[in-house]
């Protein structure tokens, strides 16, 4: 294994963690804000504010490099990619979603505890989407003795989350029962509770949502009606980073470092 030349951007404790990692074995790492002057191997982007950060730094990027992080926007990296940077998102690595699930998860129940005033045995609990995500938080729900309860647009879906203990509707019936939950858990990253379906929430239920910006919820609807309502991105980093920062680790190592 050689040394690499590595440019980390942003505060986020993931990405200390990463940076240590990578020093450790002797590679050149440098830390900061914006696009530092000269060659660098790979740039780490940090995973919540991917976005953000190539919008900066698209411009700078040079021919050879490979740039880390998530949910790239489509255009800047098909930009790139014609240029000859190689982009690596990290959640579409094999393992890595299903890992990092186990961190966001943890973190969302982490947050409704901040956030509500009941605790999460007994609680009657929603949980939005059942992909990846949806299902590892409702199996951690229910270790907590959580009463849980899955909307899921698919059928097969939803007899699996009925598989593993969980009640299980469509979105369709969403309105019948959705003032029957003192915390509701989004994962779906799209419009899925709208000023119609929030109407009929319960005036103390909290929502933690934890879907991809801009969420699943109609935010302005929940501060016009003082619903308890937050968007939780980049839980894994807040809550669990050197675990965090140990998955995105294990991927450089394969996609750079293993090369």
């Amino acid at each position: 294994m050689g040394k690499y030349h590595f440019l980390v951007l942003g505060e986020e404790p993931r990405q200390k963690y990463l940076t240590a990692m990578l020093r450790r074995q002797g590679h050149v790492v440098m830390e900061a804000e914006d696009y530092l002057p000269g060659y660098h191997d790979a740039v780490l982007l940090p995973v919540p504010q991917t976005a953000k950060y190539l919008e900066t730094i698209a411009d700078k990027l040079q021919k050879g490099q490979t740039v880390y992080g998530c949910n790239f926007p489509v255009e800047l990296r098909e930009n790139g990619e014609e240029k000859g940077i190689r982009f690596v998102d990290y959640m579409k690595v094999e393992g890595v979603a299903s890992r990092n699930a186990v961190a966001t998860a943890e973190g969302a129940i982490a947050e409704a505890l901040q956030l509500g005033c009941v605790s999460i045995q007994d609680s009657r609990v929603l949980v939005l989407g059942y992909g990846t995500c949806g299902a590892v938080l409702a199996d951690k729900l229910m270790a907590w003795k959580a009463k849980v309860t899955v909307a899921e647009r698919k059928e097969s879906k939803r007899e699996r989350a009925r598989t593993y203990g969980c009640q299980a509707i469509s979105f369709e019936e969403l309105p019948a029962y959705i003032g029957q939950f003192d915390i509701i858990m989004n994962t779906v990253p799209a419009l899925v509770l709208t000023g119609q379906q929030l109407s009929k929430v319960k005036n103390e239920s909290i929502i933690i949502d934890i879907a991809s910006k801009p969420g699943g919820v109609d935010f302005e609807y929940c501060r016009k009606k003082n619903i308890s309502a937050k968007l939780c991105l980049g839980l894994p980093g807040k809550y669990a980073p050197m675990s965090a920062a140990g998955i995105l680790m294990e991927v450089i190592i394969k996609t750079i470092l293993g090369d």
